[in-house]
């Protein structure tokens, strides 16, 4: 039998040229589906996420400047981060006793402050970023709080202690990162 018959045929029973036709049609279909339909890079990575900062040994007047809805923006009033919750405790100190052992305890007058707070989107590459610098945990990052009411800013050294995915609405968190 032969592969094309004298009618055109593929193997008797397909025309080549319906063939061609259907494998274009096809083709340009998916096409314009991946095209139109799929997610972009910038797209796929157009994820907020959230992020745990620790703040250490504050003075207690200064700690209560953070408020929750304090935002970081950039120039152009973006925001690039705005803080979800604060929790303030005792700052942990190590100290010597008398016999020579390290323990750690609670500091007389100082705090550290605990924020969680959102970041929108990463970056292309798929890292998240904060003002051009990669956030992974065990970092520092210098972040500058705007408090447009009181026309005044706070800024401060955060640790990063944590990073996750914030979910869409209805679903729960999805750790990236945790420590």
């Amino acid at each position: 039998m032969p592969l094309i018959d004298s009618q055109g045929k593929l193997f008797g029973k397909i025309n080549v040229f319906d063939l061609l036709v259907v494998l274009i049609v096809v083709g340009v279909l998916a096409f314009l589906g991946l095209k139109y339909f799929s997610p972009s890079d910038n797209q796929a990575f157009a994820q907020d996420c959230q992020v745990t900062l620790a703040w250490g040994n504050v003075e207690p007047d200064i700690a209560k400047w953070v408020k929750v809805g304090d935002q970081a923006t950039d120039g152009g009033g973006n925001v690039l981060l705005e803080v979800a919750e604060v929790t303030v405790r005792p700052a942990r100190v190590p100290v010597t006793t008398a016999d020579g052992e390290m323990i750690v305890i609670d500091h007389p007058h100082l705090v550290s402050v605990f924020i969680v707070a959102h970041t929108p989107r990463v970056a292309q590459s798929g890292n998240f970023e904060f003002k051009g610098q990669e956030m992974k945990i065990g970092i520092s990052i210098i972040v500058s709080m705007d408090k447009p009411v009181l026309g005044s800013v706070y800024k401060f050294s955060g640790l990063i202690m944590g990073i996750e995915f914030v979910p869409p609405r209805g679903e729960y968190p999805a750790p990236l990162l945790t420590p």
